[in-house]
C-alpha cells in the first residue's frame, strides 16, 4: 500500500472508525477529550491529504469488474474537504458546552463524527457508485442526530427527512443504472462518461435527459430543492444547534456536489447546455430560491427562519451550477464556501440565545430578541456578519458569489435575466428577514426596560467558533482573488 493510497483512504475511515469506538467503553473517563482529539486530527489529515496527494484513483474494494469503491481526491474534492475541515472541529468545539444540558451525548458524538468521515467520502468520491454509497450512508448518520431529543416533534421530523431522503435516493438509483449502460467508464471523468455513440446509434439522447432530470432532482433532496425541500425546515428547528448548524452548512452541500459530478463528469455540460434539462433545473433554483426567501421573511421561529433562508441560498449553488459556463462555476464554489460559514455562524449563534433563554422571555422567536444583543454583544455582532454575507453586502463571501453569479447569468439570455431580478429579489428578502434581528438586540427603543438586561458571559469554546466562523464569512470576500485564482486555474479548466 502506497503512501499516496493511505492519505486518500484515512481522511475517510478514520473518523468512521473512530466515530463507532465510541459505542464500546471509553478510552478516556471524559469522552470530550478523545472526541476532540479524533475530530482535530481529522481534520489536520484531510488538510495534509488534500494537499499532499496527487489525483490518483484509490480503490478501497472492487465489487465487480467495472464497479468498484474508489476515491481521489481532485480539485473539487479538495476544495470541498477543505471547508469540511475547517467547519467541523469548530462545531463539535461549540458541541462540547452546548450539549452539557441536552444529553445523551454518546450517541450523538458517536454519530456525528462518523458523518465528519462520510461527507469528506461524498466530496472525494472516484465514481458514481461510491458516491451513492456513501451519499446513502450520510442519511443514516445523520437521522440520529435529528431525533437527539427523541421527543415527538423530533421523531416526526425525523421520519420526514428520512422520507424525503430516499425519495430522492431512489430517483438518483435510476440514474446510476442508466448510466452505468450507457458510460464508456463508471468513474467521474470532467467531460463526461456518456457513450454518444451508442446513444446516437440508438437514438437515446431524450431519454438519457429525462433519466438525468430525474437523478438530478433526486439528488437535489438532500440540498433542499422544490419539490423534496420541505424535511429541511421541519428537522432543523428540532435538532440540537450544532447538528442543524453542519445539515444546512454542509449537509446540503453534499447534495450540490452530487448534482455537480453528475452534471460535468457523468453527463457532461456539452450535452445539458441549450438543452430542456437545464431550463428545467434553472426554473426550479429559482423557484426555489424565492419560495426559501418568501417563507423565511413571513417566518418567526428563529431556527426555523434560519432554515428557510438556507432552502434559498443553497439553491444560488444549484442556479449557478447550471449556467454551464466560468461564471456559473466561481459563483458556485464560492457560494458554498461563503454560505457554509455564515449559515454555520448563524445556527450556532442561535443556539446560544437560545442556550442563554433566561425566565421570562422566548428567544426562540425573532420578534422577541430585543436587546439581546446587550446580554450578548460577542454572539450578534457575528450574528450580524454573518447576515450581511447571506444577504451580499461588499466585501463579503456572498457579495464576491452573487456577483459571478449575476455575471454567468447575463450571459445565458431570457433566463438568465430573469434570474439575476429573482437574485435581487431575494437579496432584499434576506435583508428583510435578517436585519430587523440585528437592529432589534443592539437598538431595542426608547420603550424597552434595560433593567432587566443582564450580561452574559460566553464560554471560550462557544465563543471561538463564532469568531472564526464569522471571520470566515468574511475573509472569502475579502481574499476572494485567492479563492478565484484556485477555481479558474484548477477547476475550470478542466470542465469547461
Amino acid at each position: 500500500m502506497t503512501s499516496n493510497t493511505i492519505m486518500t483512504l484515512t481522511p475517510v475511515l478514520f473518523p468512521i472508525v473512530t466515530g463507532f469506538a465510541l459505542f464500546s467503553r471509553p478510552i478516556f473517563e471524559d469522552r470530550h477529550i478523545y472526541v476532540g482529539v479524533m475530530t482535530f486530527a481529522t481534520s489536520i489529515i484531510t488538510f495534509f491529504a488534500a494537499f499532499m496527494t496527487n489525483e490518483e484513483l484509490i480503490t478501497l474494494w472492487r465489487v465487480t469488474e467495472n464497479l468498484s469503491i474508489a476515491f481521489r481526491f481532485d480539485y473539487p474534492a479538495r476544495a470541498f474537504s477543505c471547508l469540511v475541515a475547517f467547519i467541523w472541529p469548530l462545531v463539535t468545539l461549540y458541541a462540547f458546552e452546548y450539549l452539557k444540558r441536552r444529553p445523551p451525548v454518546d450517541r450523538f458524538y458517536a454519530f456525528f463524527l462518523s458523518t465528519f468521515g462520510i461527507l469528506i467520502g461524498v466530496a472525494c468520491a472516484g465514481n458514481l457508485l461510491t458516491l451513492y454509497l456513501f451519499y446513502e450512508l450520510m442519511t443514516f448518520m445523520t437521522l440520529p442526530l435529528v431525533m437527539h431529543s427523541q421527543q415527538r416533534e423530533a421523531i416526526r421530523a425525523t421520519v420526514s427527512y428520512l422520507l424525503y431522503s430516499l425519495t430522492g435516493a431512489a430517483l438518483a438509483l435510476g440514474g446510476f443504472f442508466f448510466f452505468q449502460v450507457y458510460g464508456v467508464s463508471m468513474d467521474f471523468t470532467p467531460g463526461g462518461v456518456l457513450d454518444m455513440a451508442r446513444i446516437n446509434s440508438e437514438n437515446s439522447r431524450d431519454m438519457i435527459l429525462i433519466v438525468t432530470f430525474l437523478t438530478l432532482v433526486g439528488f437535489g433532496a438532500k440540498a433542499g430543492l422544490v419539490p423534496l425541500h420541505a424535511w429541511l425546515p421541519t428537522a432543523h428547528p428540532v435538532a440540537p444547534t450544532p447538528a442543524s448548524a453542519v445539515l444546512s452548512g454542509l449537509i446540503t452541500k453534499a447534495g450540490v456536489i452530487a448534482m455537480f459530478r453528475v452534471v460535468y463528469y457523468v453527463v457532461g455540460d456539452d450535452f445539458l447546455r441549450g438543452t430542456w434539462v437545464q431550463t428545467a433545473i434553472l426554473s426550479m433554483a429559482l423557484l426555489t430560491i424565492f419560495t426559501g426567501s418568501m417563507m423565511a421573511f413571513i417566518e418567526k421561529h428563529l431556527k426555523k427562519r434560519i432554515a428557510w433562508s438556507s432552502v434559498s441560498q443553497v439553491s444560488y449553488v444549484v442556479f449557478a451550477m447550471m449556467l454551464l459556463n466560468s461564471d456559473g462555476i466561481t459563483g458556485a464554489v464560492l457560494q458554498i464556501a461563503a454560505h457554509a460559514t455564515a449559515k454555520s455562524c448563524l445556527f450556532l449563534s442561535a443556539g446560544v440565545v437560545i442556550y442563554f433563554t433566561l425566565e421570562g422571555a422566548n428567544y426562540h422567536y425573532a420578534d422577541q430578541l430585543r436587546g439581546v444583543g446587550k446580554e450578548l454583544p460577542v454572539t450578534m455582532t457575528c450574528f450580524a456578519l454573518a447576515s450581511v454575507s447571506l444577504i451580499g453586502l461588499p466585501v463579503t463571501g456572498g457579495f464576491t458569489a452573487k456577483w459571478y453569479m449575476a455575471s454567468g447569468a447575463l450571459n445565458l439570455g431570457g433566463l438568465g435575466i430573469a434570474g439575476v431580478i429573482v437574485l435581487m429579489i431575494s437579496a432584499l428578502l434576506t435583508a428583510g428577514y435578517l436585519l430587523p434581528i440585528v437592529t432589534d438586540a443592539f437598538f431595542p427603543g426608547d420603550d424597552f426596560n434595560y433593567s432587566r438586561l443582564y450580561p452574559l458571559r460566553l464560554s471560550w469554546n462557544m465563543k471561538i467558533p463564532l469568531l472564526l466562523l464569522s471571520a470566515g464569512a468574511v475573509m472569502t470576500g475579502l481574499f476572494a482573488g485567492y479563492l478565484i485564482k484556485f477555481v479558474d486555474a484548477k477547476i475550470i479548466f478542466s470542465l469547461i
